[in-house]
């Protein structure tokens, strides 16, 4: 017979309830065929906040988008989130190439918002292939902009151009093998 604890007026005292957190197992089980077999435990992937590394950043840096001549004379105009997105950054990262860079020069509407025309997005792309491709400071990609422009600009054309020739040999590789 188990004894009970009484409090002060004779009343019984409840037993504290302990509430328990379902725990998902680490390991999850999969049933095939009325056999077990157990899922390994893969490591969290790290969090896709704060700053990329180098590497990531030198693997994204061939990733952009930017659409050739003929598609950005379609548009006069074009908003700070499209351009964004053709080069994969934030906008706040080209409004700060914006207040660090003269030669970009986005218009701006009543309300203030930035509009790219085809030659700032020109400039954009030269500064994204220093700062990402050629790995420049800011400092130092603003020094090479203002001696060296042209020869900037050709050497990003070539780069773009050699990227574009890769990119068909690959297709056409692909087709081949298939």
């Amino acid at each position: 017979m188990a004894l009970e604890q009484l409090d002060l007026f004779g009343y019984e005292i409840p037993k504290p309830v302990v509430k328990t957190k379902k725990v998902k197992p680490a390991v999850k089980p999969i049933v095939i065929k009325e056999e077990i077999i157990v899922e390994e435990i893969k490591p969290k992937e790290k969090s896709k906040r704060g700053r990329k590394s180098y590497k990531e950043m030198y693997n994204s840096a061939d990733l952009i988008n930017v659409p050739d001549d003929e598609t950005l004379d379609k548009k006069l105009y074009y908003s700070i989130s499209e351009v964004a997105e053709w080069f994969r950054v934030n906008p706040s990262l080209l409004r700060f190439w914006e207040s660090e860079f003269t030669i970009l020069q986005p218009r701006k509407n009543k309300k203030g918002d930035r509009l790219f025309r085809k030659e700032d997005i020109k400039n954009l792309v030269l500064i994204y292939y220093l700062l990402r491709n050629k790995k420049y400071s800011i400092e130092g990609a603003k020094d090479y902009l203002k001696n060296n422009k042209t020869t900037a600009t050709l050497h990003q054309q070539l780069t773009a151009t050699l990227n574009n020739c890769k990119a068909f040999l690959l297709e056409l590789k692909a087709n081949l093998n298939s």
